[in-house]
């Protein structure tokens, strides 16, 4: 399964990272942006993290495997409850064995290690526990080990025993999630102005025009005040790099009592030339367009 086919799975239900956000206690996401990646997902971009997360997995996997001699196996497609459908499951590895297990790998760095307890216990963030939890649930497996390599080089095992209790209060506000909102379509309540203002974003506008009151007046005011004092501001900024740059001249930096004040040298950059692209290879411009539509404010 490529990314492309993952990332379209992975939309057809809950699965294990969503949950701790549905819950409240993932720091990475919340429950809306879960929301916005079913209903209305933008394309995933790889970061850094991502990157270094999918490129060490199969190196930390490697170190379980020697450890306790054994094989493990890489699932090639993700897993889904054999009851619940919306509960799906994309596991890192699964321990083989009369009785099998849940393996998950965490590349963790040394700045979040102090979230973790001691190793071989369950003492790992919240996020986690619920995360492998739900992998259980989905895989009737009653126990996950989970790796974790501390800041490239620190590496440890962690044990989470499979629990009734937690098991069913995930199930049922999973439950809840994908029915009182994903499938109608209606959002969470928003928890910050700002997930408000991401999911009005990736709305789309009904092309109505309203009459505003006062209060939206008085911001529209305050808007143009400010978009012209940042106009200001830059004119002024742009004017005073000038003469900075005169100042300079042919050197690559200036200096006053023995602290660099700034720097101007040359340097070189690749840009495509999507415009000769176009032209000369159409079928391979057309190939890699991407198409993204977004609400954009415009001040009048």
């Amino acid at each position: 399964m490529d990314r492309t086919e993952f990332l379209a799975a992975r939309r057809t239900g809950i699965g294990g990272s969503d949950i701790g956000a549905i819950l409240g206690v993932s720091p990475f996401k919340s429950s809306m942006d879960v929301y916005l990646a079913k209903v209305a997902p933008d394309p995933e971009e790889e970061t850094e993290l991502t990157y270094w997360g999918h490129a060490l997995e199969p190196v930390i996997i490697d170190r379980f495997a020697r450890d306790h001699g054994i094989a493990v196996v890489r699932p090639e497609k993700i897993a889904r409850h054999p009851h619940h459908d919306w509960m799906v499951a994309n596991l890192d590895g699964i321990i083989p064995g009369d009785k099998p297990g849940v393996l998950e790998i965490k590349n963790v760095n040394q700045f979040a290690a102090k979230k973790w307890g001691e190793e071989g216990t369950d003492e790992l963030p919240l996020t986690y526990v619920a995360q492998v939890a739900w992998y259980m649930a989905v895989m009737d497996y009653d126990y996950a080990i989970v790796a974790a390599l501390f800041g490239g080089n620190d590496y440890k095992e962690y044990r989470v025993e499979r629990d009734a209790d937690l098991e069913n209060t995930l199930i049922e506000r999973g439950r809840d999630f994908w029915i009182g909102h994903v499938l109608p379509k209606i959002p969470p309540e928003p928890e910050t102005r700002g997930e408000l203002l991401k999911f009005l974003a990736r709305s789309k506008d009904d092309g109505q025009s309203i009459t505003g009151g006062e209060y939206a007046f008085k911001i529209w005011q305050a808007i143009v005040a400010a978009k012209e004092n940042v106009k200001t501001a830059t004119d002024c900024l742009r004017e005073l790099e000038a003469m900075l740059k005169q100042q300079i001249g042919t050197a690559s930096q200036i200096e006053y009592e023995g602290h660099v004040l700034a720097t101007w040298k040359s340097q070189k950059s690749n840009r495509l030339d999507t415009k000769a692209l176009k032209e000369q290879e159409p079928e391979i411009y057309e190939r890699f367009l991407k198409t993204t539509e977004s609400r954009v404010l415009r001040i009048k």
